[in-house]
């Protein structure tokens, strides 16, 4: 029996990845801040709990097998929100783990921690960080504490760099870096089922005809064989506005400083 931790289990991403994954394992663990009005699947319990709270995360990730670690700030905010939230709280994440003899942390990285290399090149799992924002440098401290966490202690580590996450792509960036629903619930199962990973880098995107990321390797360490298709919704994207210089779009832009994810 494998049992799953939540943390960002009840929001925007975690929601959709809850219910695509619902019943296919026997324990799930939502750490959530709050228990209200959250609907649970067969099998789910929630702890209440924060992510600055390490004792408390210690506590329920005893007996789990992976942490999916969803929590956090989702887009640029002031530097001290990011690092209390997002760099703090994963520290939190991964010594929780370490402790309590977690196996695995599946981690939510993200597309802006490569933000500034320029949108004419492919990028693989080799690419040297350039991250955009704070929220790219907290993501890039992640992918590091997980680094450090196999290579010291034993923790494996997914580090999946999540494109954007959506029902259909909505602008002409999207078109290269969408995740769609399905691929994204695919994705996140491989990242817990796979054996012997290790850490590995996985970009998180759809087969995308419109190709920024060279994923291949990643996905072939994990099994991951994505089925959709930006280029099938791009008639419903404005081709009009002018095409990104950088992978990450907006987020790039001195002024930026949050409000577009």
């Amino acid at each position: 029996m494998t049992t799953i931790m939540y943390t960002g289990g009840t929001g925007r991403m975690g929601r959709v990845i809850r219910e695509g994954l619902a019943g296919r394992y026997e324990r799930v663990v939502l750490y959530a801040r709050s228990g209200e009005g959250v609907t649970l699947h067969p099998g789910e319990e929630v702890v209440v709990g924060d992510l600055s709270d390490l004792d408390a995360l210690t506590a329920a990730a005893e007996g789990v097998d992976v942490i999916v670690h969803l929590g956090g700030v989702a887009d640029e905010a002031s530097y001290d929100e990011v690092r209390a939230v997002n760099i703090d709280g994963t520290y939190h994440v991964y010594e929780a783990a370490r402790r309590a003899g977690v196996g695995r942390v599946v981690y939510a990285s993200s597309n802006h921690v490569v933000g500034f290399h320029p949108a004419s090149t492919v990028l693989d799992e080799s690419a040297p960080l350039r991250p955009d924002t704070y929220y790219g440098v907290s993501k890039a401290f992640g992918e590091a504490l997980g680094s450090l966490y196999f290579d010291k202690w034993g923790v494996e580590s997914v580090l999946l760099r999540i494109g954007t996450f959506r029902e259909a792509p909505e602008d002409r960036r999207q078109l290269g870096l969408w995740l769609s629903w399905r691929d994204g619930v695919e994705l996140v199962r491989c990242a817990i089922d796979a054996t012997g990973i290790g850490c590995q880098v996985v970009y998180g995107c759809s087969a995308n005809s419109a190709k920024w990321w060279n994923g291949e390797a990643g996905w072939r360490a994990i099994g991951y064989r994505p089925q959709d298709d930006a280029a099938d919704h791009a008639q419903h994207v404005d081709h009009d506005a002018p095409a990104p210089l950088y992978h990450g779009g907006a987020f790039t832009a001195p002024a930026y400083e949050g409000g577009i994810w």
